[in-house]
């Protein structure tokens, strides 16, 4: 009896050894296999072909996202595919560099060399591929008054003709939906993503009824969603209402009457209240457009409510310029400092220097981001702040020096902004700054032609032959050299010639923002002094 309950008592132990090993072996797989999930999720990956000592065996890798324009293309790194690696996707590749291509039948090739850094993401989301056969097709035709009266005649019986003194400006939406083109002191509008695009005038009335004529465009900035168009023609401004004309509003007309509402009741102190507020500069402030940042003579920063017809008190004193980025601002401003000697008994000095300073809309502190130990304001400074998903950038031009400073969310409090690339010498010329790239790219313009590019995600400038140069889109260059039309990336990469000649370098060249037609200027076939067309073509 002893014997069999020893037995059964070697067996039961056996058994708990058995089930202690496997739980302990079930766990240790949820440790290593939790552990694999995080190396992977950190950008790590495992190089079996290492094991024989030829290479390391964990390595850190970046993350590459590609998207093409038409999807569908195979994508290559470093002249290897799969099966299943097509645009758009995302793939992990070592840090390091890479050369990235994508191939599509019918159309043509599109590579770039790029630096992956381990652990991060890079974006190429605007390669864009184009049909090598086309069809072209003639839009509009525009001819000037120049024509005998026989030929005009029989021009306008042409459909899709229009009668004109000749296109004196043209601009595009951010969406590449719409086309404003100013003509015989009116401003007409053609709906670029149309199977058959017509023009239709913007009839702008003011507070009598009668039609606006806009005898020039001084600037023009468009709202986010495309749908106002903020034009300052011969000293005035105006928030077009592209989509409805009726809602166009005249913005001068808004500050005066709010700084006589502001004024005292005699005629002479409203007058007084009126002279506050001359504008300096507007921008626009929100997507809609309906919001502005006012800035005016005096250095003081208001919004305007365009659809409430309302100028604020003022926000900001001692704004000389100033950027946005929706209610995030950057300005520069002169501050008083005050600085102490080394001696604690020392008396206190107060000096005046020039600072760069972020503020929103609704805070009530501003905070420092940048002091201007040696700035010369008759040389002025440019600079420009934009986002870039969940990050803020600013980039700065002070003289000779180019720097970006960045911050994840916007400063609180004491928080900085970080300064993550610098370049001394980037040029004595530069002349102006711009955003692309929706928030990705700073271009440097400079008097010479030659533009620097700032890549936000590979962290470098990069030298840009601009000659001749536009924006198809936010990515896309176009360059018009000699009636010869081509495209090439922001940076100057993948160029490739679309038109071979009679392309007019005056005018825009635009693609539609659904992706279908081409669209760009030549002269009509008797010479461009008598007229000119729109024409396009399917690249999709």
């Amino acid at each position: 009896m002893r014997k069999i309950l020893d037995e059964r008592e070697r067996i039961e132990l056996r058994q708990h050894r058995r089930l202690i090993i496997t739980e302990t072996l079930m766990f240790l797989s949820v440790i290593v296999l939790v552990c694999f999930l995080t190396l992977v999720v950190m950008g790590y990956s495992f190089n079996l072909r290492g094991l024989d000592g030829s290479a390391e065996v964990v390595e850190r890798t970046g993350l590459v996202q590609v998207a093409s324009m038409p999807p569908g293309a195979t994508i290559y790194i470093d002249g290897e595919t799969s099966l299943l690696f097509n645009t758009n996707a995302s793939r992990a590749v070592l840090a390091g560099e890479h050369e990235i291509s994508l191939a599509r039948g019918g159309f043509d090739g599109w590579k770039k060399t790029i630096n992956v850094t381990e652990g991060l993401v890079y974006r190429l989301n605007y390669p864009r591929l184009f049909k090598e056969e086309r069809e072209t097709e003639e839009v509009l035709e525009f001819h000037n008054h120049t024509y005998d009266v026989a030929r005009m005649l029989q021009l306008e019986a042409k459909d899709g003709v229009v009668d004109t003194g000749g296109i004196e400006f043209v601009s595009v939406s951010p969406n590449n939906e719409r086309m404003v083109l100013l003509m015989d002191s009116g401003l007409y509008l053609i709906n670029l993503n149309e199977s058959k695009p017509t023009l239709k005038m913007l009839e702008i009335m003011n507070k009598e009824g009668a039609l606006v004529p806009f005898p020039n465009i001084e600037v023009a900035e468009w709202s986010g969603n495309s749908e106002r168009l903020l034009v300052k023609t011969n000293g005035a401004w105006v928030s077009v209402n592209v989509r409805d004309a009726r809602e166009t509003v005249w913005l001068n007309e808004i500050i005066v009457n709010c700084a006589e509402k502001q004024g005292s009741k005699d005629e002479a102190s409203a007058e007084a209240s009126c002279a506050k507020v001359v504008v300096s500069d507007i921008k626009i402030e929100n997507e809609a457009g309906d919001r502005l940042l006012v800035l005016s003579d005096k250095n003081e920063l208001f919004e305007l409510s365009v659809r409430e017809g309302k100028l604020s008190e003022a926000l900001l004193e001692g704004v000389y310029e100033f950027d946005n980025d929706d209610e995030r601002v950057m300005f520069l401003t002169k501050t008083k400092v005050e600085t102490s000697g080394e001696d604690f008994a020392a008396e206190t000095e107060v000096h005046e220097e020039w600072q760069l300073r972020a503020w929103r809309l609704g805070d009530a502190d501003t905070w420092l981001v940048k002091r201007l130990t040696e700035f010369d304001k008759e040389k002025g400074l440019e600079f420009r702040v934009m986002r870039y998903f969940q990050e803020f950038y600013l980039g700065v031009v002070d003289g000779a020096e180019f720097e970006v400073y960045k911050k994840t969310g916007w400063p609180i409090m004491d928080e900085e902004m970080e300064k993550v690339f610098e370049e001394e010498e980037v040029g004595s010329d530069i002349q102006a700054m711009q955003k692309r790239g929706k928030g990705m790219v700073f271009e440097l313009s400079g008097a010479s032609g030659q533009t620097k590019v700032f890549d936000i995600e590979a962290m470098k400038t990069v030298d840009v032959d601009t000659t001749g140069c536009g924006w198809v889109d936010e990515f896309l260059r176009y360059r018009l050299q000699d009636g010869r039309l081509s495209v090439l990336d922001y940076d100057g990469l993948n160029e490739r010639v679309l038109v071979q000649s009679g392309v007019l370098a005056k005018r825009k060249v635009v693609i539609s923002g659904n992706n279908r037609y081409l669209y760009y200027f030549v002269p009509n076939g008797e010479g461009e002094a008598l007229g000119e067309k729109l024409v396009r073509e399917k690249i999709n």
